[in-house]
């Protein structure tokens, strides 16, 4: 159909509105162009309210930039420091955004911004100590409000949205603001990013540094707009192209676009037309030959500094006395910044064990002292658990973990739940019924349908003060949060040396047995028993389930609350009204026995159950049967206790036998009680394919006949 027939179709009365780039009245990004200052230096308009000591530092801290930039690439060269990634060319917009932030404000920085983080109080010495390998460069002093670099990209910016919304719930008028660059606005954090911010109308300001390539891609086959600043109409917020190499025009607008967010306008997109005049890394340089000389030459004559240089000297700011000084100092200043480098004490190779969570879990503890000697950490003997029973009856888990978070809620006011649907309609199992009617739609909020913006946003979120409580619908919806979870959630704390450690709980139901779609029956727990910086936590009954969230929620660390969705109605128990906990780490036995070990959790618990008493009262064999609750850290002590009473071993769990749970829990047992098995360890588990649809889901599950079958072979042996 072409235009005219579609026109006509719809009738006089219903002619559609077609919206196209006329409606920006655009015929070529120039238009639309903030200048101030032109590439000759000269004045566009009246002059700046920005005072004369401002300007100055602006050039100051552009010099620095560049004479840091060209250092660092030397140094790289020299394999001094590892692969760096330059800046040279985007100062001016770098220097003028973050002097349009106040004190108390943020900055959530991309990985090309050595210019800004300088100018925003990074100490010279630490960013050549991170991109020289050590992770202590990351640790920013308290005194600057910056997070780290993010090297994947633009996976930062929904931290901004988080921590805007965080600062902007403790009565902060705090304004973040955030960069990537234009090869990042095709990526997917970037869209629920900008998304997030428009729908809650955040004091955000995302600056695009566009500086023409990502690596060998030009700006052109990122996206056929014709701005990228554009595309912030669609988002609901206002979108400003800058001239990202007139530092006066950076500032301005970014001052602009920062007091407005202030004033509780929300959100703008400033999109900086800049250039990468170095290669996309050192490590990469064959991208760079693909530019032509007459572009870079181009692009040159368009130097931030020179026409900076110049604009001063027309206010009679700047002459060549007073440009070499600068230019002095910031020499000096970055040889002072080199030695510091080369006299930093080499690092302790032991510390890459001490950031992973607040304390040493008792594996890395046990590696740490194998490398690096000394002492494994002793057990403490955990605190006397609240035995089950007694308080309300009847509670599934569903419930409890309800009465959980609002028992949590009402103690800790920094505590917030967010989700799909987990407002008003209280989540579609209804594990957050009612809790938004409770404590309002600040405390408990819907999201948009975007798996990576949750995960991102509850990063922002914590590091920004509160407690979230991030709930994804199934199991197989966090696939696209894992980038998130992996990068950010699980390794904050390590990259920032525990300046920025997210605490907070995501949850969600897993597992089969409900006759769900595909993608809603897995059981990921490995992923992210797999993933360094988290701590992994399956319930199995109402009582614990209440006992473990509760204690989840005042861990230091992330945890991942995984709810057996099979088991949320029934079976039901007796659960205490009252915080009560239940320790994060600790196994426990469900019930005692001396010939075989049974290890299972979640809703494995159940058919594991099922199966030992069809032991005991067909075949008389008494199985020992311990409950995990935590997969990570995995309490091995109580298993290994268990093994050397039995002799036998059968492991238990749901999801697929090969790099399973339970491989891990075999693999551990074999080292520590190898001499105590009276026959191989066995595992039941789901079958290495996916979960098969309805007609077959049973027949993957592990069933107690399996179990039965698997015991009496150990049993026999």
């Amino acid at each position: 159909m072409t235009e005219s027939e579609f026109l006509k179709s719809s009738g006089t009365d219903a002619i559609p509105r077609i919206f196209s780039e006329a409606d920006f009245r655009l015929s070529k990004p120039d238009d639309a162009l903030y200048q101030r200052l032109t590439p000759e230096g000269t004045l566009r308009g009246k002059e700046p309210n920005i005072p004369p000591s401002l300007l100055m530092k602006l050039y100051e801290q552009m010099v620095f930039g560049r004479v840091f930039d060209e250092k660092a690439s030397n140094l790289s060269t020299l394999r001094e420091i590892g692969t760096y990634a330059p800046g040279r060319g985007q100062e001016g917009a770098q220097v003028g955004f973050v002097n349009a932030l106040e004190k108390g404000d943020w900055y959530v920085p991309m990985y090309r911004d050595a210019a800004g983080m300088l100018a925003f109080g990074m100490p010279a010495q630490q960013l050549l100590q991170y991109w020289g390998g050590d992770e202590r460069g990351m640790q920013i002093p308290e005194s600057v409000n910056m997070l780290p670099l993010a090297v994947p990209v633009a996976t930062q910016l929904p931290h901004a949205v988080g921590l805007a919304m965080a600062r902007r719930q403790q009565g902060e008028r705090s304004v973040t603001l955030a960069c990537t660059g234009d090869g990042g606005t095709s990526k997917g954090d970037f869209h629920e990013a900008l998304n997030f911010a428009g729908i809650y109308d955040l004091p955000v300001v995302f600056c695009v540094e566009n500086n023409q390539w990502a690596i060998s891609v030009r700006r052109r086959q990122q996206t056929a707009s014709l701005t990228i600043a554009q595309k912030a109409a669609a988002y609901g917020f206002e979108g400003i192209l800058v001239d990202g190499n007139d530092a006066v025009a950076a500032y301005e607008a970014t001052r602009y676009a920062v007091e407005k967010a202030r004033r509780g306008g929300g959100p703008t997109l400033l999109e900086f037309s800049t250039y990468r005049l170095g290669p996309h890394t050192t490590a990469e340089l064959v991208s760079n030959k693909l530019k032509s000389p007459e572009e870079v030459a181009e692009w040159e004559r368009r130097s931030p500094i020179t026409r900076f240089e110049r604009y001063l000297a027309s206010r009679a700011l700047l002459d060549d006395a007073a440009k070499q000084a600068v230019a002095q100092r910031a020499q000096s200043r970055m040889a002072d910044a080199v030695a510091a480098y080369r006299a930093t004490p080499p690092v302790d190779p032991s510390v890459m064990f001490d950031y992973m969570y607040s304390t040493p879990t008792p594996a890395l503890a046990e590696e740490k002292a194998g490398a690096f000697g000394g002492e494994a950490r002793q057990e403490t003997a955990a605190a006397p658990e609240r035995a089950p029973g007694g308080g309300k009856p009847g509670v599934n888990i569903r419930n409890a973990i309800n009465m959980a978070l609002r028992e949590r809620m009402e103690r800790d006011s920094k505590v917030v739940v967010f989700g799909e649907d987990v407002g008003e309609n209280g989540g579609v199992f209804q594990v957050t019924r009612d809790l938004q009617k409770e404590f309002g739609p600040e405390r408990v909020f819907d999201t948009p349908l975007a798996e990576l913006g949750i995960a991102g946003m509850f990063v922002g979120l914590s590091i920004g003060g509160l407690v979230p409580v991030a709930e994804f619908q199934f199991e197989g919806f966090t696939i696209p949060a894992f980038d998130q979870i992996f990068s950010h959630v699980a390794r904050m704390r390590n990259r920032t040396r525990g300046r920025f450690a997210p605490r907070g709980v995501i949850r969600f139901p897993y597992g089969a047995g409900i006759r769900a779609p595909e993608h809603h029956s897995d059981s990921p727990e490995a992923y992210y028993a797999h993933t360094p910086g988290l701590k992994v936590v399956i319930p199995s009954n109402s009582f614990d389930a209440k006992g473990l969230i509760c204690s989840a929620l005042q861990e230091p660390n992330p945890v991942i609350f995984m709810e057996p969705k099979r088991l949320y109605d029934s079976p039901k128990m007796e659960v205490p009204e009252g915080e009560y906990s239940i320790p994060i780490g600790k196994a426990k036995v469900v019930k005692e026995g001396d010939d075989v070990t049974f290890v299972s959790f979640g809703a494995m618990m159940l058919p594991t159950l099922d199966a030992a008493e069809a032991l005991r009262s067909e075949d008389g064999v008494s199985a020992e049967v311990i409950d995990l609750r935590t997969i990570s850290p995995l309490d091995i002590a109580t298993v290994v206790a268990s093994v050397q009473k039995t002799g036998r071993l059968v492991i238990i769990h749901e999801a697929p036998r090969t790099l399973g749970i339970g491989a891990e829990i075999a693999a551990l047992v074999s080292d520590k009680a190898l001499d105590y098995l009276k026959a191989p360890i066995r595992r039941v588990t789901g079958y290495d394919t996916v979960v098969p649809l309805a007609k077959l889901e049973d027949q993957y599950i592990p069933s107690k006949d399996r179990i039965v079958k698997a015991a009496s072979e150990v049993a026999k042996y």
